[in-house]
């Protein structure tokens, strides 16, 4: 197998022997759609993070979560007085 190195000059090559002006616009096209996928592609990798780190994420939504003292008081003010497991069971059928 060729390497990079090789099979760059041997483009170099083929590129230096291209006459026709409209043949070497779409190849200087194609390099330039080349150029900017890197581009983006560069941009978010620089955006992804190395490691998850999910008490980031929440802080960035601006999750706050559930206040547990209210949570609590709406438990008992609603008096549920299955077992959970009875519970968890209705929402599954």
């Amino acid at each position: 197998m060729i390497d990079l190195a090789e099979r760059k000059l041997e483009l170099i090559q083929e590129v230096s022997q291209i006459q026709d002006e409209q043949d070497f616009a779409q190849l200087e096209e194609t390099l330039r759609k080349i150029r900017e996928r890197q581009e983006r592609l560069q941009k978010y990798r620089k955006q992804i993070p190395q490691k998850f780190d999910p008490e980031a994420v929440k802080l960035k939504r601006g999750y706050k979560g559930h206040d547990k003292e209210e949570f609590m008081r709406l438990v008992k003010e609603i008096n549920v007085q299955e077992p959970v497991e009875e519970l968890l069971a209705m929402l599954t059928k």
